[in-house]
């Protein structure tokens, strides 16, 4: 048992779905969480206006529904393209429920900072927060997944059910729409915010 915890972990994301079927299914869903449950959390906070119990709720929920429907994951997709597309219908479903409007973050998303530079990023965090709070879901999900999550346009046009065309359209808008309020922290003025 003990060396297929240590095999566990140098296997595949693919693998490790196709173990959900067996009776490793705890440990693959183990090493699943442990690979992206940090990303997929910090997903939920940023898009459920800095919500972390309820980010922390919905990410529980987003890994036992990997459990559940592991059956439905197109082998011939990346994983992680799979799990945010599911982590994107439980955002939509959470603010549909909740009545919002749009998705905003939230100041509870930037940590306290403690040093100078970290006062620095946790500056920039908050300008950030403000100019995505102004997007619509559309195009701050968008954002999120391509500048934060690092996915390629073929994903992100993947998991929003949309043609990549309309991605960048909507990757240019968010940022465009980002950089003008973000004006601070242009190169130009870095002696007035510097982010070491």
């Amino acid at each position: 048992m003990g060396i297929f915890r240590k095999d566990i972990a140098l296997r595949s994301d693919e693998e490790l779905v196709r173990l959900l079927h067996s009776n490793h299914r705890n440990g693959a869903i183990t090493e699943l969480h442990k690979r992206y449950g940090n990303k997929s959390l910090g997903f939920f906070i940023r898009m459920l206006n800095g919500d972390k119990e309820r980010s922390q709720d919905l990410n529980q929920d987003l890994f036992l529904r990997v459990m559940e429907k592991h059956e439905s994951f197109n082998p011939e997709l990346n994983f992680y393209t799979w799990l945010f597309t599911i982590a994107r219908n439980m955002c939509f479903s959470e603010l549909k429920r909740s009545k919002k409007s749009e998705m905003l973050i939230g100041e509870n998303a930037v940590s306290s900072p403690s040093q100078e530079g970290e006062f620095d990023k946790g500056v920039f965090r908050k300008q950030l927060a403000n100019a995505l709070s102004g997007l619509s879901q559309e195009h701050k999900l968008a954002f999120e997944l391509r500048y934060l999550q690092e996915l390629s346009v073929k994903e992100i046009a993947v998991i929003t059910e949309v043609p990549e065309g309309t991605v960048k359209s909507r990757l240019f808008h968010a940022t465009k729409k980002v950089s003008a309020e973000l004006t601070e922290f242009h190169p130009q003025n870095e002696k007035l915010f510097k982010l070491s």
